[in-house]
């Protein structure tokens, strides 16, 4: 069983599983807003809810896409066969717990070790090879674990309700992992597609850029809201956007499968101007900002590097579908939605979340059923993975 090609490469399982998750947890999110679950106590929807598009959803997907990436860049294997199945099934676990009883405590126990064991299968490879340049996105998951026990922690009435917002750290912590990602992978795969060489990151920039997100981690912890949060997530904002001068976004509308990538990058520094204007005092909820990095940059961009990741390791052509261009759209108008309804009118709260659920669901759903075939059958090239 554990020979079988869906547990050959940590993308086939993880994605296949994370997107399955994405179509029904957010629906599922919206049909109980604000309602007690019966899991930890203390846990409600909404708490969940942060949790799974977290720790849930996005580990699954950061999972899939650092088992393969690693593989790349050090030539050696990360978690295969049993040991990724074991790594799948604590994933698959995690995620009860919103139930109740005994169920939810196991369910705990098997998400907090999740991210230890995913790092674990990182950070063998990494070191053996000597991947310094990687060692930061290594670095990110124990930071991320402490963000994830906090949680269950203060869910289960262990730590106090007016402790520190981790699930905020942790969204913050994860667009420091895009940041990383995509400075690498956006411009290399626009200049090997359009064959135009004045598309270059700026490394000083890419740099700043990163010390600048994980600054505002920093402040997120220290002194969330105010001052410093405005200075430090503005400067993190123009950073972000400034790095993309060069990247060639004008070149790529005619290409779905870059656009989709650029696009995510920009919900980025968007969410990050947001942020820090609502720090200022301007008139945006925290949430705003919050859903403009969710929402927008992890949930555009994990679909897109889904679908390019799929095609690309199980030796499809780099071309999307029709239907898929047409999930990149609903995921975009989704985020849009989510971001822009209950701030520029309250009462299209629910409406809006409504929309933004819906449309989120059918992107991912696309993305599951015009691609699960690629996940669990062998390349058709007949190489590894």
């Amino acid at each position: 069983m554990f020979k079988n090609i869906f547990f050959q490469k940590g993308f086939r399982p993880f994605f296949l599983l994370g997107g399955i998750w994405a179509v029904c947890l957010v629906p599922w999110w919206a049909s109980t807003y604000q309602q007690p679950m019966s899991g930890e106590p203390g846990l409600e929807s909404i708490s969940w809810h942060s949790h799974e598009m977290i720790f849930g959803f996005t580990m699954a997907i950061v999972a899939g896409f650092l088992l393969t990436a690693v593989e790349n860049w050090t030539s050696r294997p990360t978690a295969r066969g049993a040991f990724l199945a074991a790594l799948v099934g604590l994933w698959l676990i995690g995620r009860l717990v919103g139930l109740g009883g005994a169920v939810a405590a196991i369910a705990g126990l098997a998400d907090v070790l999740f991210i230890p064991v995913l790092a674990v299968a990182i950070a063998i490879p990494l070191f053996l090879a000597g991947s310094k340049r990687n060692y930061l996105l290594l670095a990110i998951l124990p930071l991320l674990w402490i963000c994830d026990l906090a949680l269950h922690l203060r869910t289960s009435g262990l730590l106090p309700q007016s402790y520190l917002r981790t699930d905020l750290v942790a969204v913050d912590l994860i667009v420091v992992v895009l940041v990383i990602i995509t400075g690498r992978i956006v411009p290399l795969f626009t200049r090997n597609a359009l064959g135009d060489e004045s598309v270059r990151p700026i490394p000083a920039l890419s740099t700043a850029a990163i010390v600048s997100v994980l600054a505002v981690a920093f402040v997120e912890v220290v002194a969330p809201g105010g001052f410093a949060m405005a200075m430090v997530a503005g400067l993190a904002g123009l950073l972000v956007a400034g790095r993309s001068v060069h990247w060639g976004f004008q070149k790529t509308l005619g290409k779905p499968i870059l656009w989709v990538l650029h696009l995510g990058h920009a919900w980025i520094w968007f969410g990050l101007f947001l942020k820090a204007a609502s720090a200022a005092g301007a008139a945006i909820q925290s949430s705003v900002s919050t859903h403009a990095l969710t929402a927008g940059a992890i949930g555009t961009l994990t679909l897109g590097m889904m679908a390019r990741v799929t095609l690309g390791h199980t030796g499809r052509p780099l071309q999307v579908s029709p239907s898929l261009t047409f999930a990149f759209y609903a995921i975009s108008v989704s985020a849009i939605f989510r971001v822009f309804g209950p701030w520029l009118r309250a009462d299209f709260t629910r409406p809006a979340l409504i929309s933004s659920a819906t449309l989120w669901s059918i992107a991912f759903a696309i993305y599951v059923i015009g691609n699960a075939k690629y996940l669990t059958t062998p390349r058709p090239d007949g190489k590894p993975g």
